[in-house]
């Protein structure tokens, strides 16, 4: 009977934590905060250098008539299969041995074909968890550990659960997060170079071009930054925003309206003196004819008032009504600009 231990648990469970990281380092699309977390995984020991230096060596060794690189998974297992046969030490019932140096190579090449499986494994998993929303469309994502996503409009979340941690990496949008609570695997959310950290609570995030917004709705949590790692604590109805800029001046924590924060849960678009600018930026996540706002004196311009995510007449009819602001609209936009006088 194959009974395996704790340290080969953990062994596999670190080889599939780099393989991870050499999936993306392979794919090309690393954020400067996504490299500093893995120089940061890479310091926690000693045995992380080495498993991830195992992958790249397993990875570089391996023979294939691709020139992209391509893995040949049927081609590998029959090789891991060869080579294991080739290899196989007998073991007493109740002793145990060490292959000789002869028979290293094989077994590293197997181990290696193993890993890079693990490597296609993995990045097939990692596909199969991102979650992408297109225009106009938002979707609730139940988990594995009973926690719930609500992803918005245009967004994109990717799931990395592990023995350990629950980790999801907002890469663009917006999503309302209801944690299940587990504290011996924290939730941890990372946005550009901000993290949010929580144990079981609820909260918003939404990851903007200026700056990620979090926004708790129950419970605490704690937002992070790279560059500066010491956490602000939230608590429920506290709301800041971490600029995009490292080191760029960012207003400390103040009290939210969590009804507007989260109205778009509801479809609806809650605006106060909110500028044009920033109106259209919202009203564009739902309708595939965009608005633009023509000159810097209208994108300044706040309006107020609660529409519809989901009716794009129901801003429009309000921008109509204004004496002053002329709409001219085709099939791809809606621009809008100031009355001539």
């Amino acid at each position: 009977m194959d009974i395996r231990s704790s340290k080969t648990l953990k062994g596999e469970l670190l080889a599939a934590e780099a393989s991870m990281w050499f999936i993306e380092f392979r794919t090309g699309e690393m954020t400067a905060a996504e490299r500093t977390r893995f120089y940061e995984w890479l310091r926690r020991s000693p045995e992380h250098i080495q498993a991830y230096l195992e992958i790249a060596e397993g990875w570089a060794e391996l023979p294939t008539s691709d020139p992209g690189a391509h893995l040949d998974i049927q081609a590998l297992i029959a090789r891991a299969r060869d080579s294991h046969d080739d290899n196989i030490v007998q073991l007493p019932q109740q002793a145990s041995a060490k292959p000789s140096q002869s028979r290293q190579p094989g077994y590293a090449m197997a181990a290696s074909v193993v890993l890079m499986l693990g490597l296609a494994g993995w990045f097939a998993l990692s596909r199969t968890n991102t979650y992408t929303t297109r225009i106009g469309e938002q979707r609730t994502v139940r988990l594995q550990d009973g926690s719930t996503l609500e992803i918005n409009a245009l967004s994109s979340v990717r799931i990395r659960f592990s023995a350990n941690t629950r980790e999801v990496d907002l890469k663009e949008g917006q999503a309302l997060f209801r944690v299940a609570a587990d504290p011996s695997r924290p939730f941890i959310v990372h946005s550009d170079a901000t993290t949010v950290r929580a144990v079981g609570t609820q909260f918003d995030v939404y990851r903007k071009p200026s700056g990620t917004v979090v926004t708790v709705l129950e419970g605490r949590v704690a937002v992070a930054e790279v560059e500066e790692p010491r956490p602000m604590l939230l608590a429920a109805g506290d709301q800041v925003t971490v600029p995009t800029i490292p080191k760029a001046r960012k207003e400390p924590p103040k009290h939210a309206d969590v009804a507007i924060a989260t109205a778009w849960v509801q479809k609806r678009l809650i605006f106060e003196d909110t500028p044009l600018a920033e109106v259209a930026e919202e009203f564009n996540r739902y309708n595939t004819r965009q608005l633009v706002i023509v000159g810097a004196a209208l994108r300044s311009t706040g309006i107020s008032g609660v529409y519809s995510s989901s009716d794009p007449d129901s801003l429009l009819g309000f921008l109509r009504a204004q004496p002053n602001i002329v709409l001219t609209e085709d099939d791809r936009e809606i621009r809008v600009r100031l009355r001539l006088k």
